[in-house]
């Protein structure tokens, strides 16, 4: 079973992934994936100096903060990260699952309904939460109010998210209450 995984920032895609991981699943998690090639990818790396020089490099290493001030800033730079990074994420997590094609895997796509990658899975899963809740997470990793709906702007209104996925997780109470629907779930979708 091939389950791909979406919903909007800040909403608990990650911890989701984390259950399913708990529950023995195979897992692949896009955003750490593009951490990676941005920290040890030299031709990521060269692209990126090429368009931006020294100005997204900290101490010879991609400032992550950086990139984002830059792409969230300008619609046409995120186009180009995206355009350089999406290819090298998705042949990542295809070259994951074929090595072991028989087995659960749980793909990670904070963008998979805007970049239409839902065909690519058996079966897709939406994580949600309440505008309020994912503000107050949000702040708690440093983010501003600005920074956060720069965020939101660049993805697809959650409620078309919902709207499109095959199953909803909802992330309004506590990690506990998150676990068990999580957990149910997956019994459900393993169970035929």
């Amino acid at each position: 079973m091939k389950v791909g995984l979406s919903g909007g920032i800040g909403c608990g895609k990650s911890t989701v992934l984390g259950f399913f991981r708990e529950a023995g699943w195979r897992t692949v998690d896009s955003d750490a994936v593009v951490r990676e090639l941005l920290a040890t990818d030299a031709e990521v790396q060269a692209q990126l100096r090429s368009r931006w020089g020294e100005a997204v490099f900290a101490d010879g290493a991609v400032d992550r903060g950086a990139v984002a001030k830059r792409v969230f800033g300008h619609e046409g730079d995120l186009k180009w990260l995206e355009e350089l990074l999406h290819p090298l994420v998705r042949e990542s997590w295809l070259a994951s699952i074929d090595q072991a094609p028989d087995v659960n895997w749980l793909v990670e796509i904070p963008l998979l309904f805007e970049k239409r990658l839902e065909t690519r899975f058996d079966l897709t899963v939406c994580v949600s939460s309440p505008p309020d809740v994912v503000a107050d997470r949000m702040v708690v990793r440093a983010y501003t109010e600005a920074q956060i709906e720069q965020r939101r702007k660049q993805q697809m209104p959650l409620e078309e998210k919902i709207e499109r996925a095959d199953y909803l997780i909802s992330n309004a109470g506590s990690l506990e209450f998150l676990k068990q629907q999580t957990t149910r779930l997956i019994e459900q979708i393993t169970a035929h």
